[in-house]
């Protein structure tokens, strides 16, 4: 949990900072010989869009019908090609070498806990109503955000406008939407959780979810994304696989850059809001509903396949486990307040106030 805080600032600080990869104005020349900010004079049309983690794809037209590309994030301007490849290294290098390093050290049983397995077709239908439980209540949350700002404050959403170019396109994809999805929820979902969840599944919850929120570095942003956080740890809890999870979350990430900062219009104008949170709240609370029967369901399976194969047991090894469960029990509530005292755990939420106010 350190290290992907501390390697995602180092990313962040230094390596997008690299003066190899920022754009140069004085370098786009279109064939009128207008450059950089001249473009606009000359009858440019700009097209600026949020990108993911606030970064943004700009494409500016010439007059002349030349194309200087670029791609701001954080204020700084990239060239597309060299910000596509940094971002796919900065995730290989954060969150993939690290988790397999990890792997590797504790041992090939460590493997099967980290929920591989391919996904049920009759969890299918919970991935669904759970998806929608995620992309309205992400949007309820940001839209409450919103309200208490008294919308002077832009909350989430951000879009990707790649143009006519199809590399740039498959960039976007590929950065934003399909890389950040199998990565995180491999080391969140996948490794961090099989690390805490001896401690209990709720544990296991709250502290990947409070992991995943620091990992983005925003307190404004930070209910939205534990609220997700919680969803994507229940659906591959309950479907013990991260395949799923990684699914939803690769439709969430396309949401919030396709869809979302177009609907997060509606906010602007006060005689629609009322009517948008009321109809966002009406869809999450279906889907929520939608989600507990799924889960009374699949439960209530596992809980009778489970009581058969223990009472078999028991009446061949005639063990009587109730004090060992009271014992285990009172264990894990112990261990779960522990496991939020621990120095691991304190020092990563020390590192992001330090990184959120520096």
């Amino acid at each position: 949990m350190i290290f992907i805080l501390l390697a995602l600032i180092l990313f962040q600080s230094v390596f997008f900072k690299n003066p190899a990869i920022i754009f140069n104005d004085s370098a786009v020349t279109d064939t009128a010989g207008t450059v950089g900010a001249a473009d606009t004079a000359s009858g440019t049309s700009e097209t600026t869009v949020n990108a993911a983690d606030g970064a943004q794809v700009v494409q500016s037209v010439g007059a002349a019908g030349t194309a200087g590309k670029y791609i701001t994030y954080g204020s700084i301007k990239y060239q597309p090609d060299k910000f596509f490849i940094l971002v796919i290294i900065s995730h290989i290098c954060v969150f993939i070498l690290p988790a397999v390093f990890y792997i590797r050290l504790k041992g090939a049983g460590y493997f099967k806990k980290l929920k591989l397995s391919l996904p049920e077709a009759n969890h299918i239908s919970l991935a669904v109503y759970m998806f929608f439980a995620l992309i309205f209540g992400v949007t309820l949350i940001n839209a409450l955000m919103s309200y208490l700002s008294g919308f002077t404050v832009y909350v989430g959403g951000t879009s990707v406008d790649t143009g006519v170019n199809p590399v740039y396109g498959a960039g976007a994809l590929l950065s934003f939407i399909l890389l950040p999805s199998v990565c995180e929820e491999f080391v969140f979902r996948g490794v961090l959780s099989a690390e805490y969840e001896k401690y209990g599944a709720v544990c296991a919850a709250v502290i990947t979810s409070i992991a995943f929120s620091m990992s983005h570095f925003s307190l404004l942003l930070f209910p939205s994304y534990f609220f997700s956080a919680l969803i994507l740890y229940g659906l591959a809890k309950v479907t013990n696989c991260i395949i799923f999870p990684m699914i939803l979350h690769a439709g969430y990430n396309f949401y919030n850059i396709y869809i979302w900062d177009k609907l997060s219009n509606v906010l602007k104008f006060e005689q629609n809001r009322f009517m948008f949170i009321f109809l966002t709240s009406v869809i999450f609370m279906i889907s929520v509903y939608l989600v507990f029967g799924r889960l009374e369901k699949i439960y209530y399976g596992k809980a009778y396949k489970i009581k058969n194969k223990k009472n078999l047991k028991d009446k061949e090894n005639g063990n009587d486990d109730d004090n060992i469960n009271k014992g285990g029990k009172e264990n894990l509530i112990i261990r779960f307040f522990r496991s939020f005292l621990s120095p691991t755990f304190i020092a990563a939420v020390i590192i992001f106030f330090i990184y959120i106010f520096l």
